[in-house]
């Protein structure tokens, strides 16, 4: 079964040793088997075949369709300043003989002065999979591949349907190539594309899993940041911009969705450190917390939202990278905002205090 070289445009994470593999990926829709064949070994007997019937959940299916992602980048020598510290990359491990891709996350950078071509920098890789997994060692700039993210890949798609029909139609879960989630609830029956992987929305239950933002526009529509979301992250839930003050320059918010899982990966996307989601503005999103809250959250929130006319306009969020003078600016808006933010939470404590004080009085006067 050939294959041309542009085919190779995915990474898998083998079942064998856990590393990431260069691959292609062939469907035979008649006898409903995937076919992944690796760049490096050409010989038909590496390839790992998949079946439909392989698969009897869809938690089988998500973690199966997570170890698929667009290959991974070379950093140039003079590109060093993008990695960070914080980042997720794959990078090469070596061990004894072997020189293998894992993810790893970037635990220190020390940079050195040097010339564009020939970066001298090296960095401290804490391992996240793998036979050095939670070992930290020392690597440079030739060993390191910054992950990207991407569209779904076609024959995935096909391949999670024809799993999904072997599932007497269920909706399928999963959150591929760690971008962003939808803000629609896409029905049982409906194909799968590269912008709906993950279905059915958040489900009817009283345990939901959000995050709440800080510093958002206050015309901002909750549908648009969902579409954005879904657009990064291949996740589907539910997002809220909350009423605020007419003296505020910025509104609150929180998104929803219905595993921790899915959470995390949004809070990682926003949270990376290499990029800022701002408004057309300029304005940055900010995390209000660092926790993943899980709780009952009120549904009825939704009569709460204002109408929006501006939803069409899907320009209105982009992600600010690294390296860039509109990031620069970013950053001082949203030092600026954490400056703010803990002044207004030292004068909260403040209050408290005063107010226990003054309780602790009341009490011992009526004594």
């Amino acid at each position: 079964m050939a294959v041309s070289i542009t085919d190779y445009n995915l990474e898998y994470r083998c079942s064998t040793d856990d590393a990431w593999y260069t691959c292609a990926v062939v469907l035979d829709d008649v006898n409903h088997h995937l076919r992944v064949k690796f760049r490096d070994f050409v010989q038909s007997f590496y390839d790992e075949v998949f079946s439909v019937a392989n698969f009897s959940s869809h938690g089988e299916i998500e973690r199966f369709l997570l170890r698929f992602r667009p290959v991974s980048k070379p950093v140039e020598d003079y590109e060093c300043s993008r990695i960070v510290q914080g980042m997720r990359v794959c990078a090469i491990y070596r061990n004894k003989d072997e020189a293998l891709y894992f993810d790893a996350v970037v635990d220190t950078v020390r940079y050195k002065a040097h010339k564009p071509e020939e970066c001298l920098c090296s960095y401290l890789l804490c391992w996240k999979h793998g036979p050095g997994n939670g070992n930290v060692t020392k690597s440079t700039i030739e060993d390191i591949c910054l992950i990207t993210d991407g569209a779904i890949h076609p024959k995935l798609i096909e391949f999670a349907n024809l799993m999904k029909q072997q599932l007497k139609g269920t909706s399928v879960q999963s959150q591929v190539f760690g971008s962003v989630g939808h803000g629609s609830h896409v029905g049982s029956s409906a194909e799968l594309s590269d912008h709906d992987i993950d279905m059915g929305g958040v489900k009817t239950t009283d345990r939901h899993h959000y995050i709440m933002l800080e510093n958002l526009e206050k015309d901002l529509c909750p549908l648009l940041m969902m579409d954005f979301i879904h657009e990064h992250t291949s996740i589907t839930g539910e997002s809220y911009v909350f009423p605020s003050l007419l003296a505020e320059t910025y509104a609150r918010g929180a998104i929803m969705v219905d595993s921790n899982t899915k959470l995390k990966r949004i809070y990682d996307f926003i949270n990376n450190p290499n990029h800022f989601i701002t408004s057309f503005s300029g304005r940055p999103w900010v995390l209000a917390e660092d926790d993943l809250r899980t709780g009952t959250f009120n549904a009825n929130l939704h009569s709460l939202q204002p109408k929006y006319e501006k939803y069409g306009t899907k320009n209105e969020l982009k992600v600010v990278r690294l390296g860039t003078e509109e990031y620069r600016e970013c950053k001082q808006q949203k030092d600026l905002f954490l400056e703010f933010r803990g002044h207004v939470n030292g004068l909260v404590k403040r209050l408290g205090m005063e107010e226990k004080k003054n309780r602790d009085l009341f009490s011992f006067c009526k004594l």
